[in-house]
């Protein structure tokens, strides 16, 4: 299955891949980014479906 990432193309996951799936494949740390998808956030355990279109947005706090 494809997916489309805002600002980084295409990538191809296993068939029934969960967004978690692709946040580790991308490199990225699951505390630290949120997936959108039509700019609504999508939970770490929503399964992805073929062709969609994704953006990853970074999560910075402090204090």
């Amino acid at each position: 299955m494809k997916v489309e990432i805002e600002g980084e193309g295409e990538i191809e996951l296993p068939e029934n891949s969960k967004v978690s799936t692709l946040v580790k494949e991308l490199g990225f740390h699951l505390d630290n980014v949120i997936v959108l998808q039509d700019d609504e956030p999508l939970s770490l355990e929503h399964e992805l479906k073929d062709d969609m279109q994704l953006k990853i947005v970074s999560v910075v706090s402090g204090g």
